[in-house]
């Protein structure tokens, strides 16, 4: 028994955002908003599944930071570099950092592991962290339901591509997953 497309975006498509939005958080929450635009899924739940995603995995690398980043860096000298320009950059916007790191592409691992080995407290980090998951995943929710609108009114309805963009979807958060893998 197969299910169409519609029915496993009702049934788990909360769930696949969450999931996936634990490793790579854009596509997904892409591919909920297209399902919001199509009836299939509510903005604002699409919303708390990708905001709490990012939110658990922004606390993982800040505490990872904050338990291991020492170590870390001497177990992989090659990331010393990388890590010595968040560190400048944390060090003159510690805040701002926190808000607008979900949006850094390629520094998300970066970020919460040199906050987490900075002198920010814990009480401070974590607030700051939520409320900019929810600015993130409202952000790339909306513009999704705005991009996939707008894609209908150029090509008409996109219920007949509801597996591609699933299929591509899939392939480019996996792409990204390991590339998120690899670099970590």
């Amino acid at each position: 028994m197969s299910l169409h497309p519609a029915e496993l975006l009702q049934n788990y498509g909360y769930y696949a955002v969450f999931l996936a939005g634990l490793i790579e958080g854009e596509t997904m929450l892409l591919l909920g908003a297209y399902a919001v635009h199509a009836g299939y899924l509510r903005l604002l739940p699409l919303i708390a599944c990708g905001a709490g995603a990012a939110f658990l995995t922004d606390q993982f690398y800040f505490f990872l930071g904050r338990r291991k980043g020492q170590e870390l860096l001497q177990r992989h000298p090659r990331l010393q570099k990388r890590f010595d320009k968040a560190f400048r950059f944390v060090g003159r916007h510690p805040v701002a950092t926190v808000l607008l790191m979900r949006f850094a592409w390629g520094l998300r691992i970066v970020l919460p592991v040199t906050l987490g080995m900075s002198r920010m407290r814990a009480a401070v980090y974590v607030p700051l962290s939520a409320a900019a998951a929810v600015i993130w995943a409202t952000t790339v929710a909306s513009v999704g339901v705005w991009v996939s609108e707008a894609l209908k009114s150029l090509v008409g309805s996109l219920h007949p591509y509801e597996l591609v963009l699933i299929g591509v979807a899939l392939v480019i958060g996996l792409v990204v997953a390991i590339r998120h893998i690899r670099m970590a």
